[in-house]
């Protein structure tokens, strides 16, 4: 399913009028460019057809009413993470840090019924997950949520160390295994489940969709494969700082693809970019013949 946007020609890509910029994200940046160069946004990624060609970025292939377009991944082509990238390590530490708790649970009973040392993590900001946990945000508001909901039954499987720990050392050892045994059913149970939800919302937000790009408002230029589309923001000329003053020359980072910035107080800034930096259309579509 597409979702037409057909562009206008209004700006004619001056910067000494007010200009409404399409933008969307890259995890926590914001790019953005001109809606008069917007000609569509589709959803049919699994059409492109893969080619072997060496292009940074390059996806392949799609068509847009017959004609041959170029796909090229925004992020990679600027030489950065995706937020398909971004969320897939995500994934992995999620799956990895719940087989630690697996193994934490495993290793407090070996010690409870051997006598061995713990030596694992008692407190819950000490675990490699707790030192994730106190310093990963998010913008989607549901994983927020859901990962608020870890902080009660994490804690509490971290309390169990020393409560089962002095029972053993009491004499009480078949008493703290019986505990440990409920909390494997319970606590840790609920914990997993949290985990499970957690990727499962991360893993919905995994699609990406094409950004038809246009000179005229007619005929496409390119695709670009995108992650997050955000809103359409009206900016003014005193938004705007070029990225070759000061600071915003860093910019130049990027491939020289960012032409400036926009900063306002109630936005996230966002880096504007010149579809005619992205790549040289005619050297691509040499190497597709």
């Amino acid at each position: 399913m597409a979702l037409n946007h057909v562009a206008n020609n209004g700006n004619n890509g001056k910067f000494d009028q007010n200009r409404q910029i399409f933008t969307f994200f890259v995890e926590d940046m914001m790019f953005g460019l001109d809606v008069e160069n917007v000609l569509m946004l589709g959803q049919d990624v699994n059409d492109i057809q893969r080619l072997p060609v060496e292009e940074r970025g390059f996806c392949g292939v799609t068509k847009f009413q017959g004609t041959v377009v170029p796909v090229l991944d925004f992020a990679h082509r600027l030489g950065i993470p995706s937020g398909i990238d971004s969320k897939s390590g995500i994934l992995e530490i999620l799956k990895q840090r719940e087989q630690d708790h697996l193994e934490w649970i495993n290793a407090l009973e070996n010690s409870i019924k051997t006598g061995a040392a713990f030596t694992k993590a008692t407190a819950p900001n000490e675990c490699a997950f707790g030192q994730w946990y106190n310093q990963f945000d998010t913008r989607d508001e549901t994983l927020k949520e859901l990962l608020l909901a870890f902080a009660e039954p994490h804690n509490m499987i971290h309390a169990l160390a020393e409560e089962l720990l002095n029972l053993r050392d009491i004499g009480k050892e078949e008493e703290a295994v019986e505990r440990l045994a409920h909390a494997r059913a319970t606590t840790l149970r609920r914990l997993r489940g949290l985990f499970n939800r957690a990727r499962d919302q991360i893993s919905s937000g995994m699609r990406q969709v094409l950004l038809f790009v246009t000179l005229d408002g007619k005929t496409p230029r390119y695709a670009l494969m995108i992650d997050e589309i955000n809103d359409v923001i009206n900016y003014t000329p005193a938004d705007f700082q070029s990225s070759r003053s000061g600071a915003m020359g860093l910019i130049n980072q990027i491939e020289n693809v960012i032409d400036g910035i926009y900063t306002r107080k109630d936005q996230i800034d966002c880096l504007y970019f010149d579809i005619n930096k992205m790549t040289d259309i005619h050297e691509i579509m040499k190497k597709v013949s």
